[in-house]
């Protein structure tokens, strides 16, 4: 890949690279190009943009465009230079939750809520537990315990 390279000239390169070799569409040939962005769901211009690296599709066409030439949505995208491998990782790749590093008590929870009176804390912890005990029944019958609570 050339440094110069604009991340549009790579999509479009990639495209044309994958649909050349998967052998349905003859972009140097007559209707090649045509039948492409009918398969991809996209204008015969917009298309002929996207293959000279001029633009980049919507990216509600990421998929079926990807789809059209055999090509992984992701690998397409990454190889690009649209989205890096990182923005692909699960939290449990990456060692992250989502929500933080450790759980947290209540009493924690109600500081940083700002919950400050015995009585809202103690409601506070009330609540907490009911929800937890109507997860834990929900779980435990397949989900019809919680439309009751």
């Amino acid at each position: 890949m050339r440094s110069e390279e604009t991340v549009r000239q790579r999509f479009g390169r990639l495209i044309a690279s994958a649909a050349r070799a998967s052998g349905r569409y003859d972009l140097d040939g007559h209707g090649g190009k045509a039948a492409l962005a009918r398969a991809a769901g996209l204008s015969e211009s917009t298309m002929g943009r996207v293959l000279r690296g001029e633009s980049i599709p919507d990216p509600r066409f990421f998929e079926p465009l990807a789809a059209a030439v055999d090509l992984d949505v992701r690998d397409l995208l990454v190889e690009a230079g649209i989205i890096s491998p990182e923005s692909l990782s699960t939290p449990s790749q990456t060692g992250a939750t989502g929500v933080g590093s450790r759980s947290i008590t209540l009493d924690e929870a109600a500081n940083a809520l700002g919950i400050r009176s015995d009585v809202g804390r103690e409601m506070f912890a009330a609540t907490v537990e009911r929800l937890q005990r109507t997860e834990r029944a929900a779980e435990a019958d397949g989900g019809g315990a919680a439309a009751h609570a």
